[in-house]
């Protein structure tokens, strides 16, 4: 019996791969099994998730973000892996972000932006306390006792006692209509759906044309209760709107029997036609609650936001999972940039168990061959970007007020003096798909074979860079070929802002809910539709005393990137971030007042003094100290669950080649859109593929 390790080459670092990795060796005596090297362009891990500190003079060790990051309750896989992470972690007590608890906290408030009757406003939800512990108790539900939860939801937040739960400054409205018309069929008739679905099974026919019927009459009335008043109160409109789109899925998923054929059923249909289709008004459909919708999950082709464009069975998953299956808290924030809440505390208990990571490794080409009838990569061809001085491992890290963090930029100083001086004065860019440093620097050629070098490959490289380095894997076979033309990816852009007025001298009149970082969704009047307050942030920078950011903004959306050249175009990303720079500066002097209003107190004027900069730095000059950018780059665009999309999803171990694994948010993974969860189950089921282990992973089947 040969006790020869089986060698595993990593290709990428993003939650995918990182997952795959920390599972495999979760398992005592990895070593004895396997020899696994992670390869990573560039000088960090992460992906679109990745982050780092500025730490030229002058910026403050600031965090910079690829767009707006925050987890859910729903997480259970994220989570777990990420407590049982800190908990090997083992940072002494009292050191910064030491366990789980110190680098997320929960948080309560969000916010839609609402256009009403030609004016823009927020609109303020606060979202549930929930039992249970985030990542720990993982309890799948009958389909029917999830869709018995959603009318439990909205019994909850009808039957009122002089309060209004969702909206609390906001008049009850339902207890105003219930006075004023004098009787409160609405909430029995609710009773009734919720009794109906608490009795009722897959497999009852009988009773399904029954609760079809108690919902379309249930909508009707809660139509004919608030039509009166939706035009002229607007808690009344959003109380309707936030009714008819949980009925109407309701609707939709037992007319279409959804329960029993599956979710994916649904999916040849954009969500908004789905919804239409069933009965929803168009005040729902043109309303906030869709437009956050579309907003939040990137889902506009192309970037533009004229395509809405969305599986209606992936969300419907997705949203019935997040109603019914959170803890804790519905939304949760991190204390730091995502590198250094999570992929930092990945890199070092990986690093320490042995796991070997090759920065500076740029993937050119799989080569994949048939050898004695088998289908397998045979040859990985990769370049070294540049050397590490005196052949030394390379030290990704920085300290940033006592915790590890990702520098913004690569340690020069770790580099030859010769290699250095050229990334510098050329201003390369070692993360970017349009780099021309293969012109200006002899990078070292590297090909790894099949049985010497590497016996398995992870494949985590986003589905968006497929095509261009697994040619021969895309010419014999078509499944794969297909799967990289047929799963969208949009761009998307970020900026961050630092001010010296906190949120309400800003302006913002979210802060009267809660003490609470406010945030707000679907302002769709431009791509960049998100915005989030991370004021709390500034202690974890490093700023003086007597010059810290009052207010910490970050903002993000699609983006509707120009034609990409082929490479090398190293003006291409400057050229789109500079278009984000523009169309931020416009957005500032014309429709900032949403969410700042004192800073933007006319069209056409922005209090630029209020911006954090350089004394130099005058009028709209002072933007220049901000950050932002634009996610052109394959590793950074946001996977999309466009309509009919799924079904072109392979699984971990269904690209056809005998030794290659795929990972990624982007694989089949019975979640099927892009977000943390959807890549750490990705990962889950790619280590699991690669040792051959049976056990079962939570999420992967959502509802029994």
């Amino acid at each position: 019996m040969s006790n020869k390790k089986e060698k595993i080459a990593i290709l990428g670092g993003g939650v995918s791969a990182i997952t795959a990795a920390f599972k495999i060796t979760s398992e005592a005596n990895w070593q004895d099994k396997y020899d696994i090297t992670l390869y990573q362009m560039g000088w960090r891990i992460g992906g679109k998730g990745a982050s780092g500190r500025n730490m030229e003079k002058g910026k403050h060790a600031r965090i910079e973000e690829h767009g707006i990051h925050v987890w859910f309750g729903f997480y259970y896989n994220a989570f777990h892996a990420m407590r049982l992470c800190y908990e090997e972690l083992d940072r002494p007590v009292g050191s910064p972000l030491a366990t789980l608890e110190e680098a997320f906290h929960p948080h309560q408030y969000t916010a839609f932006a609402q256009e009403f009757e030609g004016k823009w406003t927020t609109w303020p939800v606060k979202t549930m306390a929930l039992p249970g512990k985030v990542g720990e108790g993982w309890e799948p539900q009958d389909i029917m006792q999830a869709l018995t939860n959603v009318v439990a939801w909205l019994l909850e937040h009808t039957e009122f006692n002089g309060h209004f739960p969702l909206f609390e400054k906001l008049e009850s409205c339902f207890d105003y209509l219930k006075r004023k018309l004098g009787h409160k069929k609405h909430e029995d008739q609710l009773r009734n759906l919720h009794q109906l679905f608490e009795n009722a099974s897959v497999d009852d026919d009988d009773s399904h044309p029954i609760i079809i019927a108690a919902i379309e009459l249930a909508r009707s009335t809660f139509r004919k209760l608030t039509k009166p008043f939706i035009h002229r109160n607007r808690a009344v409109a959003q109380a309707w709107m936030m009714i008819d789109f949980a009925l109407t899925s309701l609707l939709g998923i037992m007319q279409d029997e959804l329960y029993k054929k599956g979710f994916d059923a649904a999916n040849n249909e954009n969500l908004l036609d789905w919804l239409k289709r069933h009965g929803a008004s168009e005040t729902t459909l043109k309303g906030p609650i869709i437009d956050s919708l579309y907003g939040g999950v990137f889902a506009y082709k192309d970037g533009d936001l004229a395509q809405p464009n969305v599986e209606t069975g992936t969300v419907l998953r997705a949203g019935l999972t997040a109603v019914t299956c959170s803890k804790e808290s519905f939304i949760w924030r991190m204390e730091a940039g995502m590198g250094d809440v999570v992929f930092g505390p990945y890199y070092e208990v990986l690093h320490k168990r042995g796991v070997k990571f090759k920065f500076f490794h740029k993937v050119e080409e799989l080569v994949a061959e048939k050898q004695d009838d088998i289908q397998q990569i045979t040859k990985i061809k990769l370049v070294e970007q540049v050397p590490i001085a005196d052949g030394k491992e390379y030290d990704p890290l920085v300290t940033v007020n006592g915790l590890p963090c990702w520098p913004s930029a690569p340690k020069y100083d770790l580099f030859p003096e010769d290699v250095k001086e050229l990334l510098i004065k050329n201003k390369i860019n070692l993360e970017s798909n349009w780099s021309n440093w293969a012109e200006i620097y002899p990078q070292k050629a590297i090909e790894l074979d099949v049985g010497k070098d590497f016996d398995k490959v992870i494949l985590g490289i986003s589905v968006a860079g497929l095509a261009d380095i697994c040619p021969t894997l895309l010419e014999q076979n078509p499944a794969f070929k297909l799967m990289t033309e047929k799963i969208s990816t949009v761009c998307t852009q970020a900026t961050q802002t630092w001010a010296n007025k906190d949120v309400r001298e800003l302006g913002s009149d979210l802060f009267e809910k809660a003490d609470e970082a406010p945030e707000c969704l679907g302002y769709r009047t431009q791509a960049m539709d998100s915005w989030a307050d991370v004021s709390y942030l500034a202690p974890r920078e490093d700023w003086p005393s007597d010059n810290t950011p009052k207010d910490i903004s970050y903002f993000c959306g699609v983006f509707n990137a120009d034609k990409a050249p082929e490479s090398p175009a190293p003006d291409y990303p400057i050229s789109q971030a500079n278009k984000v720079k523009a169309d931020f500066i416009t957005m500032l002097k014309e429709r900032i007042g949403l969410f700042w209003p004192k800073a933007n107190p006319e069209p056409g004027v922005f209090k630029w003094d209020w911006l954090m900069a350089d004394d130099t730095q005058q009028g709209e000059a002072r933007f220049d100290s901000q950050y932002w950018r634009a996610n052109v780059d394959p590793s950074e665009r946001y996977v999309q669950s466009t309509v009919g999309s799924s079904q072109y999803r392979l699984k971990t171990d269904e690209s056809g080649f005998d030794n290659l694994y795929l990972t990624g948010d982007w694989i089949d993974n019975g979640f099927n859109m892009g977000c943390v969860e959807s890549a750490t189950i990705s990962g889950l089921l790619t280590a699991q593929a690669v040792t051959g282990e049976k056990y079962d992973i939570p999420g992967v089947i959502r509802f029994k």
